[in-house]
């Protein structure tokens, strides 16, 4: 949602080149600065979900707040790691399959389960819900995948794409 993926490299050969250049794959080394604030929006949606069960067998009403809570939280977390990433002017791969995993558990996940353990319950609701998440993973691939065709160098930096 908030990475600058315009800019994202042409194509993975380039990139998994970077990875192949060390003895070994270090993850942390990896990770830039932007990739460790997406990691705070994906800490934000699954502290939600675990809230989130926490309340459904606690019937503490506290989880249930920090649940809905934490996802508002995870949508600056989304807004930070894109302008980061712009304000540095790194975009990569990984950062990318970050931003997109983490979206899904804060934005699609998350609320679906808050939306589960506030009431939305009867078969017609976990269809609904089920639907919500499966929309939002479509719509992530496909910004993935679109995202490959505006990359190429003719069209750079003539094309925004946003979710």
């Amino acid at each position: 949602m908030g990475r600058a993926k315009s800019e994202r490299p042409t194509s993975g050969d380039s990139e998994l080149k970077k990875y192949q250049e060390h003895k070994h794959f270090s993850l942390v080394r990896n990770f830039h600065l932007a990739d460790f604030i997406t990691l705070g929006n994906g800490a934000c949606g699954s502290l939600s979900l675990l809230s989130t069960m926490q309340y459904l067998v606690t019937k503490d009403e506290a989880w249930l707040y920090w649940a809905i809570y934490l996802i508002p939280i995870g949508l600056i977390f989304d807004f930070l790691d894109g302008k980061v990433a712009r304000w540095k002017n790194h975009a990569s791969l990984l950062g990318q399959e970050l931003d997109s995993l983490a979206d899904l558990i804060s934005f699609g996940v998350a609320p679906a389960a808050c939306a589960f353990a506030i009431g939305m319950r009867s078969s017609i609701d976990i269809i609904v819900l089920a639907i919500f998440i499966v929309c939002g993973i479509s719509r992530l691939a496909r910004y993935n995948a679109t995202l490959d065709a505006c990359s190429k160098p003719e069209k750079r930096g003539k094309t925004f794409l946003g979710v």
